[in-house]
């Protein structure tokens, strides 16, 4: 978990934050907030992945209200959806008495809180205000009115997909043993033609500069507090998290790759920086104001000790329990056993079905066979190593 975890402490329009000097762990901010990207691995391996891994020791309503505060996705369908499915006969009165009755409320406010259930609501299928999408890096940029992802996303993601090509290239971008920090300076120090962004002055100086060094010197640059770094480069991995979730799993487990390489989510960060500090420099030129010098709105939360107020609406939460409660009815009545013995056994199955071996396949091939003795299932793994 965070260890500064997300407070709902807000600042007044009028407020600036002021430049700290509390002392910023890179590495310890790093692993912080690996634990909030998808655990990706690359796609050869891929069976399945929940991606709300960082949650997962919740409630489910606490939990998804919280990733929705981190990500920005919406938890539940929206309230037209709901009732849609009501009037289609999915959704019955029985499952959600059923769910007012989990609650807590008294019979009174049950009853209140069902008729609110058929009201229109115009908001439910807003997303919500999160780090991902309205937090300080989104407020300072659209304060400063530049696209930044627009320009630094295809330059990050053709080297990191140069770099991590496993054989589909006729070249290999990487030397032997090379990191992904080094390729990328050495091409930006080495080529005959120069690899935009990193031919701007400003950047030119930090080429010859540790990872360390770059990644610091560039959010001093445009964050300007320690208390605001490492959510700010949570806000900016949270823009791309399948690419910084599997560059974590890669840097964890090199061998993940038939063509092993050289990464870390730091170098990554670095690189990344680097072309935010060349582009900010190129279009608001060397004077640009830092997250700490503009004021932040009222709805921008910060990553200060304290803990999230991420509520679920408790008509929505009805409504979701209503619908699962609903369909687990509906499997349940058709998984109920089947009395085969006086039916016909064919001598030859005149279906056959694969089922990729998991937790869940064992019940659905024996309620298919019992169901009809022509059916003759099989397991079978759902990917091959060579």
């Amino acid at each position: 978990m965070l260890n500064q975890r997300i407070t709902s402490d807000l600042l007044n329009e009028d407020n600036f934050i002021a430049p700290s000097k509390v002392e910023f762990d890179l590495n310890k901010a790093i692993d912080h907030i690996a634990h909030w990207l998808p655990s990706q691995g690359p796609l050869k391996d891929f069976i399945h992945h929940n991606t709300l891994h960082a949650v997962q020791h919740m409630d489910f309503h606490e939990g998804v209200a919280l990733a929705g505060k981190i990500n920005g996705a919406r938890s539940y369908l929206p309230m037209a959806d709901y009732q849609n499915l009501y009037r289609e006969g999915r959704i019955n009165d029985h499952a959600i008495n059923w769910a007012l009755n989990r609650t807590g409320l008294t019979p009174q406010q049950q009853k209140s809180l069902k008729q609110s259930l058929f009201e229109q609501d115009h908001n439910s299928h807003y997303p919500p205000v999160s780090l991902a999408n309205h937090g300080i890096r989104y407020t300072w940029l659209n304060r400063l009115g530049l696209e930044l992802n627009v320009y630094v996303h295809p330059i990050l993601f053709r080297l990191l997909g140069n770099f991590l090509d496993q054989g589909i290239s006729r070249w290999t971008l990487p030397k032997d043993d090379e990191s992904f920090w080094d390729c990328v300076m050495r091409l930006a120090q080495n080529s005959l033609l120069p690899l935009y962004p990193l031919q701007e002055p400003i950047v030119r100086d930090l080429l010859t500069k540790n990872v360390d060094q770059v990644i610091e010197f560039c959010l001093q640059k445009i964050v300007g507090s320690t208390s605001l770094y490492e959510q700010y480069l949570l806000e900016m991995l949270l823009t791309h998290p399948g690419w910084a979730g599997m560059i974590r799993i890669v840097e964890e487990n090199p061998r993940c790759l038939l063509d092993p390489r050289k990464i870390s989510l730091k170098e990554m960060i670095a690189v990344e920086l680097v072309c935010e500090l060349a582009f900010l420099n190129k279009y608001q030129s060397s004077k640009f104001p830092s997250i700490a010098e503009i004021p932040l709105p009222k709805n921008v939360s910060l990553l200060h000790n304290g803990l999230l107020k991420a509520e679920s609406p408790l008509h929505l939460k009805v409504w979701h329990e209503a619908m699962e409660w609903s369909l687990h009815t509906e499997l349940l009545t058709a998984l109920k056993p089947v009395d085969i013995q006086d039916k016909k056994i064919p001598k030859k199955p005149y279906a056959q079905a694969f089922f990729c071996i998991d937790d869940r396949e064992c019940s659905l091939r024996r309620h298919l066979e019992q169901t009809d003795a022509g059916i003759e299932t099989f397991g079978a793994a759902g990917f091959f190593r060579y």
